[in-house]
């Protein structure tokens, strides 16, 4: 009997012994937050995708169970984006990933989430004098030269260019437009004979670039710094479309969203520089991860690369859209 009941103590500390090897197997909990500037939007959807992907990966990789916690403001609103990063400090979550709608307004609240042992990363855009510990983003300037360059392959080494921006002053546009002007500084007979600004407007950048076409009959190229009256229904820019299809008028654009590639498939234009949409998540879980487990340091900007795509790789980059994998290299775009 004595036996028996050795037995049945021993049976049940191994059972004990199990159970809390496989609790300490499972691995720790991390719960980050991921917040774009707005909800509903699909280069920001796309980020949300790939940081649900990171956030799989990771937890079958490590044996911790990562989670996250995805959360924006409907509108692109810099007090409501604080008051949702005030909302994710009260769950204690272990880590914020956030794309700042504004530079300085939400300074305060990453500082107090850094405060409280949260800390942060931007992406996408910055807020650079706060407490966030990186920024995740594309180099502006060097995406403006890489534009530069696709044009100058598509029209040559001389010719009349208009510039299309969105909001005057605006420093993620104002660098694409300064790498620009750098990367065509080396041929004197590229002319720039007019930028013009839509204020980020769909319908205002149809009409810009229509009288841009009509006042200029002669222009060459263009380069969007931004896809604004790319979302208009086509025949809305017939002028432009007619040039750009005849051939007479090049276009690069940034960005690499599905319209776009339609575009360039359709042959209206020469090239796209993109940013890297799925990296916004897939990238700043990973990095979240590393710095609050692996203790891994990061300098103050992380420079997250660019897509360049022309009608040599554009098949691929909409193969990636498609299955949403966006993991593979692009094939060379010259």
């Amino acid at each position: 009997m004595k036996a028996k009941s050795l037995f049945m103590v021993c049976g049940v500390v191994l059972l004990f012994t199990l159970l809390l090897s496989s609790v300490c197997l499972a691995g720790n909990k991390y719960v980050f937050a991921w917040i774009p500037k707005a909800l509903n939007n699909p280069v920001f959807e796309l980020g949300k995708t790939g940081a649900f992907q990171k956030a799989k990966e990771l937890s079958q990789k490590t044996g911790d169970q990562v989670e996250i916690f995805y959360v924006a403001s409907v509108a692109s609103d810099a007090a409501e984006q604080a008051r949702v990063v005030e909302d994710v400090i009260a769950k204690g979550v272990n880590g914020i990933g956030i794309s700042c709608n504004d530079p300085t307004a939400l300074n305060d609240v990453i500082d107090k989430a850094v405060a409280a042992g949260i800390p942060v990363m931007t992406w996408d855009s910055d807020s650079p004098e706060s407490k966030r510990f990186t920024y995740l983003g594309v180099s502006n300037f060097d995406g403006g030269k890489a534009a530069a360059d696709i044009l100058i392959k598509a029209m040559g080494t001389k010719g009349k260019v208009a510039l299309l921006t969105g909001v005057p002053g605006a420093m993620n546009l104002e660098e694409r437009i300064r790498g620009f002007k750098e990367g065509i500084k080396a041929y004197p007979d590229i002319k720039i004979v007019t930028t013009v600004a839509c204020d980020d407007d769909i319908n205002k950048g149809v009409q810009v670039v229509e009288e841009t076409m009509q006042a200029n009959p002669d222009l060459n190229g263009w380069f969007f710094v931004g896809l604004w009256p790319l979302f208009a229904e086509r025949g809305s820019m017939p002028i432009w479309e007619g040039g750009a299809k005849a051939g007479k008028v090049k276009t690069v654009c940034f960005d690499t969203l599905p319209v776009e590639l339609n575009l360039l498939k359709d042959g209206y234009l020469s090239g796209l520089v993109g940013q890297k949409y799925w990296g916004w998540g897939y990238d700043t879980v990973q990095m979240l991860y590393d710095y609050l487990v692996n203790k891994k340091t990061f300098e103050k900007w992380t420079d997250s690369g660019m897509d360049i795509v022309t009608a040599k790789n554009v098949e691929a980059m909409a193969e990636a859209w498609k299955t949403q994998d966006f993991t593979k290299p692009l094939p060379p775009a010259f």
